[in-house]
């Protein structure tokens, strides 16, 4: 039986009895005592129960590991650069060189021309004041074949034809140069070029370019 109806029940009774005990006191007016023996029920016994505990577990010791020594890493090896190359030196551009004219058309230039010869109208020249004669020819197809090609070599080249001692001349002229230093270093040029040294003279009227 429930342990709650069961005290209920007691708690009931126990109003039953008081009140067949006492209410026939108070209806009578005598006092009475009256004794009244109530056995309570023994106190409920309560189930024990034993509970298995499991036995800790003992987990396994962790194994020591031997401390390993570091691997040592291998030297950084320097990469080879390729030596520099030496840039090769550029050729030196061909220097074309004119023909030279034949000895026996060469003539030694003359100093001065006489006040009769008649100048031939050549290609125009700037002012100056020294110039290089580079050849006397007998032959004007000669002279003019070497002041064309000194014209497309860059040099300011003329010719000029007299007459000496009866006989046609005609000179080829480079310049004019403003001094004698440049005059100079031009006839040097000249002559690595052709192969003939000409002759530094003063740019004035007699060989000035008409």
């Amino acid at each position: 039986m429930d342990q709650g109806l069961k005290q209920r029940i007691i708690g009931a009774l126990v109003l039953i009895v008081a009140a067949v005990v006492f209410l026939p006191m108070l209806l009578s007016g005598q006092d009475e005592t009256v004794t009244v023996e109530i056995d309570a029920p023994p106190a409920p016994q309560m189930d024990e129960r034993e509970i298995d505990v499991a036995a800790p577990v003992e987990l396994p010791q962790p194994e020591q590991v031997p401390d390993l020594p570091p691997t040592p890493l291998p030297d950084p090896q320097p990469i080879p650069l390729p030596e520099p190359t030496e840039p090769s030196e550029p050729p030196e551009p061909a220097v074309a060189v004119a023909p030279t004219p034949p000895a026996a058309d060469a003539v030694p230039p003359a100093p001065a021309e006489p006040a009769s010869a008649q100048p031939e109208r050549a290609a125009s020249a700037p002012s100056g004041d020294w110039v290089v004669q580079l050849g006397s020819f007998s032959s004007s197809a000669n002279a003019e074949g070497l002041r064309e090609t000194l014209l497309t070599q860059g040099y300011n080249a003329y010719t000029q034809s007299s007459s000496v001692d009866g006989q046609s001349v005609t000179r080829v002229f480079v310049g004019p140069v403003i001094d004698r230093a440049g005059a100079n270093r031009l006839r040097d040029e000249l002559a690595r070029r052709h192969g003939s040294k000409g002759m530094v003279v003063a740019y004035d009227a007699d060989n000035r370019a008409q």
